[in-house]
């Protein structure tokens, strides 16, 4: 848009105010400026030297100062916008709503950083991270009417006020022994004597008259059954009664809660004893991303929601730590769009900002997207939501009012002229003022929540992850994400500086058909078989050498250097640079389903990290001792334990299944079925995973159980009859590796199983689970609610 006007700023007019992770710094950790904010105190000198020497000692002693930035302009083309309303609508100015810096800072070897990176909101990353890490109010708890208090942020605030339960009977006679109570009170000591003060706090299951169908729901949403398969099967199961939707949508949040309580209380008990145990760990992570799709919500608003589920899991387990998806179900788009961007009287408010200029004349223009309240969504899907959800109302609207007499066409008229002066006013805010371009498509937000943007949902997912492990190594392997580069570094600074974080990034053949694997598989087997034996006659080996130690002396043997398809670098474009080392090693395994995996390494320890970065992407040779490091982060890169959870998720949980993309489709399209919305499939995510982790126990081999020969399995050899005759052909016993069933919790060391009959280890009783009040663990309230109920005879088979 040549011609128009354009905003100018200094980076100091820009630059946000710090927050506890520092996003706005630079992240790499070889630079000066690692997790350093600009200085504005001291003035730098310009980069056109000057013949004096003195002024050349100070520029070269200020380059190795931390502190030292430069604005940088825009991210990318899209970021342009054009405001032309209110005191621009005479003279529209071009800007770019998304600025970047560029470190300016020294390097070890000498030469300047120029690591770029996009401003963001530390605000926002907060808000995202308090919104995941109670599961979007799942696990909230009750509040003082008064004040807001939490019961569960601060217990110790509230007093017991009684219990509501019944102390007589219908007779009159007073009852004796009346038992658990199904409710109490509680008092805010603070707010005592202002309404609101006392609150009532009941069991969730406390009004359910029927409890039997609890497991058949739950079993059956487990496996492949959709909601509208629950409402078919409970309706033949009473008799021919069809139930609602609604009161399995009511089960299905029970279920959410009760689960995501009952794991709090486990992590919580299994943090306490690592720590008190004083034992160093490893946390071995895999994480990985999912794409799912879910249909539209009304009729006459054809759109989809399309969220990114972000999966972290303990790959030596098998654990799954979190899913967090990018959807705010509590949010809604319109009423947030009135209390931001409007005012008392309707009018449009909160839409500038101030940037004072040296000459003390301040400069107005549009908030940018890190300083906008609403920058955490995905703000054309936002603007776009509030629009549709005015559309859809007129819809339903004029199609339910009556028109028959002057009057109701009247009212219908002024009906439709307000929502056209409403939706006007967001067009214009949004189109006019902060410059998005109108979105026509059906790919779009979700009036009933909002997608949020990827960048911070990602960043507070691994800020959580940080939050939930005990003090320990932490061993990250991602895939190449273009959001990670800014985001990590800076939520895990505190262990890179400490030597105790490393971050893989692997890819690998996801395409691969079943005869190219079992192929590689045989032949890999074959070649370390091979170079077993022949480490046994060179002396390298024993029969007591640790698998493991086998297989990294086989990959430090085998390896090479992976390249483009194009002979250049192998990460993506937004790995160049000096942040990141630019080898990548083709590792010589073939296991876990990892077919072909490629292996990358953007943080690793300080020795190999600063020999990686001083290497081209292709060096000639390796020394002895770099091979051997570079082995070791191979053998531990792996994404079996996420990816083995996020084909059992589009497997068997039947709403995922549903809403996939649509294939070949280009647009949205409604899959037959799929009834629920985001909110609805975020509860059946929260529950697969916490059944997952806890109730179902099944085989499982860490990518690193690696035996040199198989174990036999147990039993007696099987024996076929000839057919024809009464011979029989006495079969040998196949040897296999056979890992005894256990569930992740299990195995990752969390006392989540009880003791069977026989003194072997069982998984606890899941009907007796879901009417504990686990929400309330370790509080006087918890112990109040608590029922030893036991399991029906039914519900132990």
């Amino acid at each position: 848009m040549a011609g128009l006007a354009k905003f100018n700023f200094s980076m100091k007019q820009l630059y946000p105010a710090a927050g506890p992770f520092r996003l706005n710094t630079c992240a790499n950790p070889d630079c000066a400026n690692f997790g350093h904010t600009p200085d504005f105190s001291r003035k730098i000198l310009p980069d056109k030297e000057k013949a004096c020497p003195t002024r050349k000692a100070i520029r070269a002693l200020q380059e190795r100062l931390p502190g030292r930035y430069r604005l940088a302009g825009g991210s990318n083309d899209g970021d342009m916008r054009v405001a032309k309303l209110f005191e621009f609508a005479a003279d529209p100015h071009e800007w770019k709503d998304q600025r970047k810096l560029q470190c300016r800072a020294r390097l070890r070897s000498g030469t300047i950083c120029k690591n770029g990176f996009s401003i963001l909101s530390e605000d926002h990353l907060a808000v995202e991270a308090d919104r995941l890490r109670n599961q979007n109010g799942v696990l909230d708890g009750p509040a003082c009417g008064c004040c807001g208090q939490r019961f569960l942020a601060a217990p110790e605030e509230f007093c017991m006020n009684g219990a509501h339960q019944r102390t007589k009977t219908r007779s009159g006679a007073p009852i004796s022994n009346r038992g658990i109570p199904k409710s109490v009170r509680v008092i805010h000591k603070r707010c005592k004597g202002q309404p609101g003060a006392r609150i009532t706090i009941s069991l969730p299951h406390a009004r359910q008259k029927d409890t039997k169908d609890n497991l058949r729901i739950l079993h059956a949403l487990l496996n492949s059954a959709g909601i509208l398969d629950v409402q078919r099967m409970m309706g033949s199961a009473s008799r021919g009664q069809s139930i609602g939707i609604s009161r399995i949508y009511d089960r299905i949040a029970w279920y959410e809660e009760v689960f995501l309580a009952y794991e709090r209380e486990m992590l919580r008990r299994w943090m306490a004893k690592v720590e008190a145990s004083g034992k160093p760990l490893v946390h071995r992570l895999s994480h990985d991303d999912m794409v799912l799709t879910v249909n539209w919500e009304t009729a006459t608003d054809r759109r989809n929601t399309k969220l990114n589920c972000s999966v972290t899991a303990d790959a030596t387990s098998g654990y799954v730590y979190r899913i967090d998806v990018d959807f705010d179900p509590r949010a809604r788009p319109l009423d947030i769009f009135n209390e931001t961007y409007l005012d008392a009287n309707g009018l449009p408010a909160n839409l500038r900002g101030q940037y004072g200029k040296p000459n003390g004349r301040p400069v107005t223009a549009p908030l940018f997207g890190w300083q906008r309240p609403t920058g955490r969504f995905h703000e054309p899907q936002f603007f776009a939501a509030c629009q549709n959800e005015l559309i859809a109302f007129q819809e339903t609207a004029m199609r339910k009012l009556p028109k028959r007499s002057p009057e109701d066409r009247k009212t219908r008229e002024d009906l439709r002229d307000r929502v056209a002066h409403d939706i006007e006013r967001i067009r214009l805010v949004a189109e006019d003022w902060f410059g998005f371009p109108g979105d026509d498509g059906d790919l779009r937000g979700s009036f009933r929540g909002m997608t949020t943007r990827d960048i911070y949902t990602k960043a507070a997912h691994f800020v959580l992850i940080r939050e939930m492990l005990p003090p320990g190594q932490i061993i990250l392997t991602t895939e190449q994400e273009a959001t990670l580069p800014n985001v990590l570094p800076h939520v895990f600074e505190r262990e890179i500086r400490e030597n105790r974080f490393t971050w893989l990034m692997m890819t690998f053949d996801k395409k691969a058909k079943k005869p190219d694997i079992l192929r590689k598989v045989k032949d890999y087997r074959k070649d370390r078989w091979t170079f077993y034996n022949n480490g046994m006659y060179d002396g390298r080996f024993t029969e007591d050498t640790d698998p493991a130690v086998v297989t990294k002396a086989f990959i430090a043997a085998k390896m090479s250097i992976a390249t483009s398809p194009f002979g250049g670098p192998f990460p993506i474009v937004n790995f160049h640079g000096s942040a990141f080392p630019q080898l990548w090693m083709r590792s010589p395994t073939q296991s876990s389903g990892e077919i072909d995996k490629v292996i990358g390494f953007p943080i690793v320890g300080p020795w190999l990290r600063h020999q990686l970065k001083a290497m081209p992407f292709n060096p000639p040779t390796l020394d002895d001792d770099i091979r051997e490091d570079l082995a070791e982060h191979i053998w531990n890169a792996t994404l079996q334990p996420a990816s083995t959870f996020m084909n059992s998720i589009r497997e068997r949980l039947g709403p995922a299944v549903r809403a996939e993309s649509g294939g070949a489709r280009l647009k949205g399209s409604y899959v037959q079925g799929a009834v629920y919305n985001p909110k609805t499939l975020i509860s059946l995510l929260n529950i697969f995973r916490v059944h997952y982790n806890y109730f179902e126990p099944r085989p499982y081999e860490s990518p690193w159980t690696d035996s040199l020969e198989p174990r036999a399995k147990r039993g007696t050899p099987r024996s076929i009859r000839y057919p024809g005759t009464n011979e029989t052909v006495s079969i040998p016993q196949k040897l296999r590796s056979r890992p005894l069933k256990r569930t992740p919790a299990m195995r990752h060391g969390i006392d989540a199983f009880v003791r069977g009959a026989k003194g072997d280890k069982a998984v606890p009783n899941l009907y007796r689970l879901m009417y504990r009040p686990w929400l309330y663990a370790n509080t006087k309230v918890g112990m109040r609610l608590d029922r030893n109920r036991k399991a029906p005879p039914q519900a132990d088979r």
